[in-house]
């Protein structure tokens, strides 16, 4: 995770570091990323960055720490606006997206493609076990239980998971060719109703 001398800068400075270093993200997959293009970008020399940082992981960690607030507060207002429906919440939640978070979405996407970021974050959410689920928490706290046949933590785990990998991957065609939106939102949907219902016609 990034240092306390970090967390120590200036506000300013710290979105400076973090938007330099979310561009170079978006800017290529994971492993082409460029420690070096981030530096310039920001204004700052190799050795600062190495006193707030130890490798690009932990810069991933200062980015996703930002936009984590951001997510819960949209998912939250979503929610709301749906009556706690987890299926219309996860379709609203998308509709935002699309709007406001195209950027952090193409990040995603890259980070999603790449082979070696399954391991890295593995080792990241072994970091951040409680962070992560304080955020889980935090998701699932305005949804609507009522229907679930499995309302454990970690179902609902695994079904955000499958949900937003969805949602990063039409996030992606969009950006690409965002004269489909209705053709993405609708395949979305089919995807979300595919969860919701399953495709089996006996039920386990």
């Amino acid at each position: 995770m990034p240092t306390e001398r970090f967390y120590n800068l200036p506000a300013g400075k710290r979105k400076t570091i973090c938007e330099a270093a979310m561009e170079e993200f978006i800017r290529v997959p994971f492993e082409k990323v460029s420690i070096n293009k981030m530096i310039q970008r920001a204004g700052i020399s190799r050795g600062s960055f190495y006193t707030y940082f130890q490798d690009k992981i932990d810069v991933l960690a200062c980015i996703f720490e930002d936009a984590a607030e951001t997510v819960l507060e949209s998912w939250k207002a979503c929610s709301e606006k749906n009556s706690g429906n987890l299926w219309k919440t996860a379709e609203s939640f998308f509709d935002y997206s699309i709007t406001n978070t195209k950027e952090h979405m193409l990040m995603l996407k890259n980070l999603s493609e790449s082979e070696k970021m399954f391991g890295e974050i593995h080792k990241m959410r072994q970091n951040y076990d409680t962070g992560l689920y304080a955020f889980l928490e935090r998701m699932y706290e305005p949804i609507d239980k009522s229907d679930f046949k499995d309302q454990t933590m970690e179902t609902f785990e695994n079904l955000i998971a499958m949900i937003f990998l969805e949602l990063i991957h039409c996030m992606g065609w969009h950006y690409h060719h965002p004269e489909d939106e209705e053709k993405i939102k609708k395949v979305f949907r089919k995807k979300l109703e595919i969860l919701q219902y399953g495709i089996c016609k006996c039920q386990l």
